[in-house]
């Protein structure tokens, strides 16, 4: 229905925002729809260059499936606007550090955090950076102000982690360390499925498993419920699909339960079940 409005009205720029962005969202789940959502996005910018919207949304893209250079290009258009933005500026400053040009990574941090010095995510990827230039003294100070700036357990632990492959040694809490004891070989399956998954793994916070052929899945920022219905339907299906090989491949014939939930709100956003054999 969304498609056939924007067809219908192709100068009109609020609705091929809507229609690029609904497909962005589909794109983080489901890479077929990267293409149409940047030509949706390239149709706004040909309407208005100087879309804020549109110039985010196609670093966005670009960012998330790893064209760094591309990625950059957009989000300098948009800082030359709209300099200000400590997101964007952030994700250019994460551009240059994955490109390997640490230093303008750096500067790009700074920058981000002399107006905004409560900014947890500049001071993360700042520790990243300083790490990366063998600068172990600043990447502690800037990790260890993160740690301040958050109420996450979640988060916390993990830059505990991070501090500690610093130093050399073990985390210094059991909730930092990998949970890698007592799975089973279907449990294992499965983790190994979400986890390498490259739209949903780096989002997962934990799993958990209450039964043994029973996950909860924890995300942090996944876009489930912004899903286009069709888009849901079709990325939930092949998820059933392969917890039923995993069943399968591991002789599991109790009915299989996996429950997706925003480890913010502790919502359950879906639930993949699966029969018996």
């Amino acid at each position: 229905e969304l498609v056939d409005k924007a067809n219908a009205a192709p100068q009109d720029v609020n609705v091929w925002k809507m229609l690029a962005k609904v497909r962005f969202e589909a794109a983080r789940i489901d890479s077929s729809y990267r293409s149409a959502a940047l030509s949706s996005y390239r149709h706004v910018l040909e309407l208005a260059p100087n879309d804020l919207d549109a110039l985010h949304g196609v670093g966005n893209i670009y960012y998330d499936f790893e064209e760094y250079a591309k990625a950059t290009e957009y989000y300098q258009k948009y800082l030359a606007l709209n300099p200000d933005d400590p997101n964007v500026r952030t994700d250019l400053g994460t551009m240059y550090l994955y490109s390997d040009d640490v230093d303008r990574a750096i500067s790009e941090y700074q920058t981000v955090l002399a107006k905004r010095p409560d900014f947890f995510q500049a001071h993360f990827n700042l520790g990243i950076a300083y790490q990366e230039k063998g600068e172990s003294d600043k990447a502690r100070e800037s990790l260890d102000r993160a740690k301040t700036l958050t109420t996450d357990q979640n988060i916390r632990a993990h830059i505990d982690q991070v501090l500690a492959q610093f130093g050399g040694s073990p985390p210094t809490t059991s909730a930092a360390l990998p949970v890698t004891s007592a799975r089973s070989p279907f449990q294992q399956a499965v983790e190994k499925l979400f986890r390498s998954h490259e739209i949903m793994g780096p989002r997962i916070s934990h799993i958990e498993w209450p039964a043994p052929a029973e996950a909860q899945v924890f995300f942090q920022n996944f876009p489930m419920t912004a899903m286009p219905s069709e888009v849901r339907e079709r990325f939930l299906g092949k998820l059933r699909a392969q917890v039923t090989e995993a069943k399968s491949a591991n002789g599991i014939d109790d009915t299989a339960k996996i429950e997706l939930i925003d480890a913010d709100t502790q919502q359950v956003m879906a639930t993949i079940s699966t029969a018996t054999s």
